[in-house]
């Protein structure tokens, strides 16, 4: 699932202050998961549930996980449980599939009309997609840091040499007044159009001395999420805010140093972070340069490995302004927002289709427990941003057209209301084995690139 804007927040926090939670490692990891795994299979299955009961459908079970049941309780004629794997859950309704004992009673699923069956499948996806909208308006309301330069209109201070942006004749000081059809985009704009179109060729239109240029930006694959890459960036001050973790103390970081150089590196020339920099050296101990007072000074660092990125122990987030609305615009602003997460999700899905994009790009189980566990020792900002896009994501990706997921079931009802009769059980059962199967194949291969990206011998991006 693109988690763009997360990740992004997310790169140039080193090791982020523990004092709101203070634990880390795979016990963050796993928390972090709970917390928004819970939440969101919770709040999905509940839209189930609540409009099953309103068309006075039974529902047997309300399960949080697939399998053996672990633990719950039973209330009036409903078993709510919790099972035993938490990737997922559902609602369990009387005479829900053709192949439950069928008595054609009122309170079973399958005697209720269309339209009704069609509104309980949709609710599971509408519940996750309205919890995103009121997690985002929140923040809003209370007030959230946004990093300046994703706000800032799109002038380019840093051009890699050889990089997609150097080979489309893009120069510093260009300002991008069009890309990919996006008038006057902002560098959050750049940012969401290339991270997941790589090998797109996207019209650009650069103003330069006061004059339009046309060229074509071609993101290259990079990264072990084969992400976009275009090498071109703003500048931002890589200013200390905080120091945590043993690396740093000993090499004598302090806050308010500004770090310029990572192992010779030029951070302003190279348009890629710390944290981008660090993976992609093979010492253990490398030299890093900071201006202090003006004078340039060189330490030697040697990180510390957490999971499979290298921590040196510092906090510097890029310059962020704060977003403070009232509940109105606050709510404008979550819809706004929430459109342009859903519409990378349906760019990337029919481009995955057409192996037009990479599915390295997906995140499964494993990425999704282990950004758990970065959004939550960040704090409860991207904690709740996080819950906010994969609630979202997991909305969006259950109105597919596949006859197990919520949007397979209303199209069937769909296509049974146009044809006037419905399907045969053969027929049903046959599309069913066909999605599970397909299915499985997906979350295989979701699976085996979440365990590659762990792998250590891998550059990180």
């Amino acid at each position: 699932m693109p988690l763009t804007n997360l990740l992004l927040a997310l790169q140039n926090v080193d090791a982020a202050p523990r004092s709101w939670f203070p634990i880390g490692g795979m016990l963050s990891n796993i928390i972090g998961a709970l917390i928004v795994l819970g939440i969101i299979i919770v709040i999905h299955e509940l839209g189930h549930f609540a409009v099953a009961k309103f068309f006075k459908i039974r529902v047997e079970t309300f399960s949080v996980g697939f399998g053996p049941r672990l633990f719950g309780f039973r209330r009036g004629e409903t078993d709510y449980r919790i099972s035993a794997f938490p990737l997922g859950g559902y609602v369990k309704m009387a005479g829900e599939n053709p192949t439950d004992e069928i008595t054609g009673a009122e309170h079973e699923f399958l005697s209720k009309p269309k339209w009704q069956r069609f509104l309980v499948a949709s609710a599971g996806p509408a519940m996750n997609v309205i919890l995103a909208v009121v997690l985002l308006t929140g923040l809003y309301v209370y007030g959230t840091d946004v990093p300046e330069f994703m706000i800032m209109k799109a002038t380019v201070e840093v051009v890699e040499p050889g990089s997609p942006a150097d080979k489309a004749s893009i120069k510093p000081g260009d300002v991008i007044v069009s890309l990919d059809g996006k008038e006057n985009p902002t560098w959050q704009d750049v940012f969401n159009t290339t991270l997941t179109r790589a090998g797109a060729r996207l019209p650009v239109v650069v103003e330069r001395n006061g004059q339009k240029i046309e060229t074509t930006l071609v993101p290259e694959r990079k990264g072990r999420d084969d992400s976009g890459y275009v090498g071109m960036a703003p500048i931002v001050r890589t200013v200390v805010t905080g120091v945590y973790g043993a690396p740093a103390k000993a090499a004598g970081i302090q806050v308010g140093d500004e770090i310029i150089r990572v192992n010779g590196i030029e951070l302003k020339k190279s348009g890629r972070t710390i944290q981008e920099l660090m993976q992609t050296i093979q010492e253990k101990t490398f030299p890093i340069t900071i201006l202090r007072n003006g004078k340039e000074i060189e330490l030697q660092v040697t990180p510390e490995l957490q999971g499979d990125r290298k921590m040196l122990g510092i906090n510097i987030p890029p310059p962020a302004v704060m977003v403070k609305l009232g509940l109105v615009d606050a709510f404008k602003k979550s819809i706004q927002v929430n459109k342009e997460y859903a519409a990378l999700l349906f760019d990337l899905i029919p481009r995955l289709i057409k192996r037009e994009a990479s599915m390295r790009q997906i995140s499964g189980p494993i990425g999704i427990i282990q950004v758990s566990g970065q959004a939550l020792d960040a704090g409860i900002v991207p904690l709740i941003t996080l819950l906010a896009i994969i609630s979202l994501n997991l909305g969006v990706v259950n109105l597919l057209p596949i006859p197990i997921l919520d949007g397979g079931t209303m199209l069937l009802l769909l296509v049974e209301s146009l044809m006037g009769r419905d399907l045969s059980l053969r027929m049903k059962e046959r599309i069913v084995q066909v999605s599970i199967v397909f299915l499985l194949m997906v979350f295989v291969i979701v699976m085996y690139n979440d365990v590659v990206k762990l792998l250590p011998n891998q550059a990180a991006p």
